[in-house]
């Protein structure tokens, strides 16, 4: 193991997952009141007081109930589990002991949205004994200001033991609307639909059909976004997902109320996990919120994960990268080998001599491995090689001409299924990265995993050998087709993002993703963790055109992005993302001014307001790095001025380099025109952020300086 990573580890339940039930253990317990062995509940506010967590056992059953400011969220809602001896942990229990105390620290995150968080939180372990049966369980509350989580603790006395159920509900009061897609054993890359809670799981118009193994339409994954209320919206999620299957929601009689569905292991019957005591099961979160703006700014969800586990982070640095991915997605170039071979010497040194012109610190090449085949359709996952360059891409070469130009070549790993495979040569990959000076590695997993589904526990156990296996030899990680994020990159950092999302390559090659996806993400999507959406696509209809009969290019297959490149533009301060891509091919960016926002903006920030937003109609978003803001804002499918005070910024004058529509800017007509301008503002400005439908509009705030304000002084004269 190398030096400057803890020698913890965090699977099959010998870390985290034992730590959880060594609070509970080592807790002082008060005996149960006459009361609450009647039922009466157990109460746990949060340090302001709004947040109401009430826990009881009625007539053998434990239940939960969440409110805020007295509007009750969650009615009564059953917990437990079925294990596969029989005992279920929900019935004929009894409350053996509380404990209670308060949880505050504050810590900095080694990358993220904040430079500093705090986690503020008033907790209690709950002891449950099934009498007669040796049944027991624990139940940990912790309840922040903006929300809660819970989750079951397992004693050594468990010994092993097989999960078939949880039986843990979330009780809606009413069919409250919803924003949800389908809950899909193998894939999160779906559109949201905004329904009732009585229709979430189903399609959205613009999603072609799947026919996905993993499929299971009518059922939603997490986060699931709630609109409780006018003043009350709950994102509904779970936090540290480590050894045990993903979290999707079932209806309960066809809903509203809802309840927990793991995702099973293949072929094993009605089993979800084989796990041994002690064990801590991840979090079920609740973040709340008076404003949807509010669950963006949330840290719960990484609160709820434990400390980082890295000693020596300085090699994790956050940046932006370039590479040979759209020009692949539109069919320019290939993965396999060949005359249209994208990852070929010459052309990553190309790109490497972009990127040290323009600020971007990695370059990351898709097909540079043996293993591809150019035969469509052939199977590759047992064929890749991961330690060996194809015969057209020399990576020793590559590795050294961009450290010369300070730039540092990304590794890709495409699996294509066969994880055993990728298990089988991840050391020796992982350390000849180490020895080159590789900074990091993109995975993916696209395909079908036999005999498991890509979000079933053992495949959740992989994602976490990766990472850790990734830390020791000091690399970051990027997933594609990953397990969803639940907060992890607290614990390890250098997994800096994952995709998990219907991202921008969906628009090179079917019907693409509406204007209001992106505006629908940061309060979905985005709430789990860090996206890789791989923004930036700077020519939208790809090839200008060839001739009258082909108006949208000979090269062209009559796809587009469905957003302007205004909008391109505000997605960086929008998404968050610990690598972001500058998407688009190379000549796509040269000689356009507006391409010296994405040159300038950073990948990791020290504070983060979301100035203003409606779930899948318009979000602004003000990020700031040092004294610099960078703020975006985007709209749908409408036309729309939005407000944006600057009052996030600190006493002075500063310049805002604005990025927005041009006068002539129209989504099906002029989608690229983009007009920059700068201009003096303040605390006490309001910026208007005008936007033809599907746009953008984009600021870089920097403080002025004497020549600013004196050259503003004359042109007001």
């Amino acid at each position: 193991m190398s030096e400057g990573i803890s020698r913890r580890t965090f699977v099959a339940g010998t870390g985290m997952t034992a730590a959880g039930w060594a609070v509970a253990s080592a807790a002082s317990f008060a005996p149960v009141t006459a009361a609450e062995s009647r039922g009466e509940p157990v109460v746990v506010e949060s340090p302001d007081g709004k947040v109401r967590l009430l826990f009881r056992v009625a007539d053998g059953r434990p239940q939960y109930s969440v409110s805020r400011a007295g509007r009750t969220a969650l009615s009564w809602s059953a917990m437990g589990f079925e294990l596969g001896d029989g005992a279920v942990l929900g019935e004929g229990m009894k409350l053996a002991g509380v404990h209670r105390d308060e949880l505050d620290e504050t810590w900095q995150p080694v990358w993220g949205a904040r430079a500093e968080v705090r986690s503020h939180c008033n907790r209690a372990v709950l002891r449950l004994r099934k009498p007669g049966q040796g049944g027991e369980l624990a139940v940990e509350f912790r309840v922040f200001d903006d929300g809660l989580g819970f989750r079951y603790l397992f004693g050594a006395e468990a010994g092993e033991f097989d999960v078939l159920d949880e039986l843990t509900e979330f009780r809606f009061t009413d069919d409250h609307t919803a924003w949800s897609i389908p809950g899909n054993y193998d894939s999160y890359e779906y559109l949201h639909t905004e329904t009732p809670l009585t229709g979430i799981g189903g399609l959205a118009d613009w999603q072609e059909p799947r026919d996905d193994p993993g499929q299971r339409l009518g059922t939603a994954a997490t986060p699931l976004t709630v609109k409780v209320a006018e003043d009350l919206y709950l994102a509904l999620h779970e936090a540290a997902l480590h050894d045990f299957p993903e979290m999707t929601l079932a209806k309960i009689d066809g809903g509203p109320q809802l309840r927990s569905a793991l995702a099973p292991l293949k072929n094993k019957g009605r089993t979800k996990a084989h796990l041994g005591g002690p064990f801590a099961t991840p979090w079920r979160t609740f973040v709340l919120a008076e404003h949807p703006g509010d669950l963006i700014e949330s840290h719960l969800v990484l609160n709820l994960n434990e400390p980082c586990a890295i000693e020596d982070t300085s090699w994790i640095r956050p940046a932006t990268y370039v590479g040979v991915w759209w020009s692949i997605h539109k069919g320019r170039n290939t993965w396999a080998p060949g005359p249209d071979l994208g990852a070929t010497t010459e052309n990553v040194m190309r790109y490497m001599d972009f990127a040290a012109e323009n600020g971007a610190s990695y370059v990351l090449a898709e097909g540079w491995n043996k293993g591809w085949t150019d035969g469509e359709g052939e199977d590759f996952d047992n064929r890749q090689d991961f330690l060996t360059p194809n015969p057209q891409f020399d990576l020793r070469r590559v590795v050294e001409y961009g450290r010369e130009r300070g730039v540092e070549f990304l590794a890709h790993n495409e699996t294509g299924g066969g994880v055993d495979n990728y298990e089988k040569q991840l050391d020796r990959a992982f350390a000849k990265y180490e020895r080159l000076g590789l900074p990091g590695v993109k995975t993916g997993y696209a395909g079908v995993i036999e005999p498991h589904y890509h979000h079933d526990q053992w495949m959740v156990r992989h994602y976490q050998r990766v990472v850790e296996k990734a830390a020791e030899h000091r690399l970051m990680i990027n997933a594609h087709e990953p397990i969803k994020g639940t907060g992890i990159e607290r614990t390890y950092p250098n997994f800096v993002s994952r995709e998990g999302v219907k991202g921008q390559e969906y628009e090179a090659w079917s019907r693409g993703n509406p204007p209001e996806h992106t505006v629908t993400l940061p309060f979905t999507r985005m709430l789990a963790g860090p996206l890789d959406y791989t923004p930036g696509i700077f020519d939208i209809t790809w090839f200008p055109p060839q001739s009258p009969e082909d108006p949208h290019g000979a090269d062209n297959d009559r796809t587009r992005v469905h957003t302007t490149r205004a909008h391109q533009i505000a997605l960086y301060p929008v998404l968050l993302s610990g690598v972001q891509m500058l998407a688009d091919v190379p000549e796509n960016y040269r000689g356009a001014p507006e391409f010296e926002f994405l040159r300038s903006v950073p990948a990791t920030w020290d504070e983060t307001r979301v100035v203003d937003g409606a779930i899948g109609d318009y979000v602004s978003v003000a990020r700031r790095s040092g004294r610099e803001w960078y703020v975006g804002t985007l709209t749908d499918e409408r036309a729309r001025t939005v407000e944006v005070p600057l009052d996030f910024l600190g006493e002075g004058t500063y310049v805002a380099h604005c990025y927005t529509d041009a006068p002539d800017t129209d989504l099906e007509s002029n989608p690229n025109a983009v007009a920059t301008s700068r201009r003096l503002v303040d605390a006490s400005t309001t910026v208007h952020a005008e936007m033809t439908n599907g746009s953008g509009h984009s600021m870089r705030i920097v403080p002025a300086t004497d020549d600013d304000e004196s050259e503003s002084d004359n042109h007001s004269r």
